[in-house]
């Protein structure tokens, strides 16, 4: 079959735009398991931070009002939409860039050492992912660690 060259010029742009907004949907996605190196430099000189999982999986980390996460292999910071904090038995919101959670704990178990003064806080809760329009519930073990 014989195509004429302005069709098949047109054929290869589609194609490239088609793969690009693949590309760019998929940079957009949030990675599941996240990959902890990407947000180790910003936890390092932290005391006080949560670590989200899922089956296992690292989802991010809760710090001081916003939610770091990786998207397209890239670290991203999701701001607190809430005032309430990890252990506190009350929802939490992490929005921006096309991303919510939806943070509903579930039960939490307090632990202290009051001669290191570190504590933990282990919280079991349900979460709703929106990402990119789409709706995931997310059954997550949550582990804040205070030194």
């Amino acid at each position: 079959m014989k195509t004429s060259a302005p069709t098949l010029h047109l054929f290869r742009f589609g194609a490239v735009v088609a793969s690009a907004c693949c590309t760019i949907g998929a940079a957009q996605a949030l990675d599941i398991p996240m990959e902890a190196r990407l947000a180790a430099e910003r936890l390092d000189s932290k005391t006080c931070y949560a670590v989200l999982k899922t089956k296992g999986r690292l989802v991010g980390y809760e710090l001081g009002g916003e939610l770091l996460v990786s998207s397209g292999g890239k670290l991203t910071s999701v701001p607190s939409a809430s005032s309430h904090d990890v252990g506190d038995g009350m929802p939490r919101r992490y929005e921006g860039g096309g991303l919510r959670l939806d943070i509903q704990p579930l039960s939490d178990q307090k632990t202290e050492t009051i001669k290191d003064i570190t504590y933990t806080i282990k919280e079991r809760a349900v979460a709703v992912l929106v990402d990119q329009g789409k709706r995931r519930r997310l059954k997550l073990d949550i582990l804040l660690s205070c030194s």
